[in-house]
């Protein structure tokens, strides 16, 4: 079977198909999958040579390494690595076993997070999505999403393999997962706006509910008081009016404000009547409209908006529109004419 009719045959990837590699033999597989498997050391194909077929896109995201794989039956093995990875199958299934155990990843049932250990693995034809996680980090985002102070005892069991549930309650991860990278998809041939994004935070924050959902479906609503809490919410505003034009993460302003994402949530609703995210959008769109009041001749409308913080021109219209009742170009065609 020619690779081109193999390659028909694979189901498609979660995410970079339009900047994807078809590799025919298990060698030039193995080289490109070295991108985040550093220690993948044995590869091979489960299949006849000449129905072998593997598709795969990788790309950095602010230093968190992403790929995305969909090939024919395979065997690999990996030597001991520092790497913290998580595989999340998208179809198919495929056993891994980390310091001698088998951790099976089934396409809507589990995913399997790897501490930094040596790996073997046996996969059917499968597609699915590898994470590179850095521990320091995720451990951070966890804490900052808890409101809990830096020095706190870790509270994300990092150091074991294990497998991982795709569905808790009425959440599918497995769906979170593929939003998130349908947005990826967006900004492929934008490098710059896709570092810009926060997406890589979202990852962050959605790997750490994963890993333990337990320890956040425990925390309990509550309202805390008032007085200090509108001190520290004094706090986050400050950090974000001072930052409008670069990106700002809900992990960075629980971290600021010392707050837990419900009690974040909580003070910004109780105070503003919006999430925090949003009062974020508003006052970017604030601040533009101020610069489109004083604009000059040569103003680009598109400049402007990426210089308030905003990556999409055409989404700023629609917010702008929606906020002042008009659309940008009306507010600069009446500072040019007067």
């Amino acid at each position: 079977m020619a690779i081109s009719h193999a390659s028909d045959l694979l189901p498609g990837l979660p995410f970079g198909g339009r900047i994807s590699h078809l590799d025919g033999n298990v060698q030039d597989m193995s080289q490109r999958m070295r991108f985040i498997v550093p220690g993948l050391k044995e590869c091979e194909s489960l299949v006849p040579d000449n129905e072998f077929a593997h598709r795969s896109s990788m790309l950095t995201l602010n230093g968190m390494k992403l790929a995305a794989s969909a090939g024919t039956a395979w065997r690999a093995r990996s030597e001991q690595t520092e790497n913290h990875t998580l595989v999340i199958p998208c179809v198919g299934h495929s056993t891994i076993f980390a310091a001698g155990r088998p951790l099976r990843a089934e396409a809507g049932s589990t995913a399997v997070y790897l501490s930094a250990c040596a790996r073997s693995e046996e996969a059917s034809t499968r597609s699915f999505m590898m994470i590179d996680i850095d521990p320091v980090k995720l451990e951070g985002v966890a804490q900052a999403m808890l409101g809990l102070e830096s020095e706190h005892a870790p509270v994300l069991d990092l150091r074991s393999s294990r497998e991982v549930k795709l569905q808790v309650g009425r959440v599918s991860f497995e769906i979170v997962m593929r939003q998130l990278t349908t947005v990826l998809d967006q900004f492929l041939f934008e490098p710059d706006l896709l570092e810009f994004s926060g997406l890589d935070d979202c990852f962050y924050r959605q790997i750490a509910v994963m890993l333990k959902p337990a320890l956040f479906l425990e925390q309990v609503d509550f309202k805390p008081d008032r007085g200090f809490a509108r001190r520290k919410l004094d706090h986050v505003c400050q950090y974000i009016l001072a930052r409008l034009n670069q990106p700002i993460s809900l992990t960075a302003l629980e971290q600021i404000g010392r707050m837990s994402k419900r009690s974040l949530h909580y003070a910004f609703q109780d105070r503003f009547g919006v999430t925090p995210m949003q009062w974020v959008r508003q006052e970017r769109l604030s601040l533009a409209r101020s610069q489109l009041a004083i604009a000059t001749r040569g103003t680009s409308i598109t400049a402007l908006a990426l210089s308030c913080g905003f990556t999409k021109p055409a989404r700023f219209a629609s917010y702008y529109h929606q906020q002042f009742g008009e659309l940008p170009s009306i507010t600069l065609a009446r500072a040019l004419n007067r």
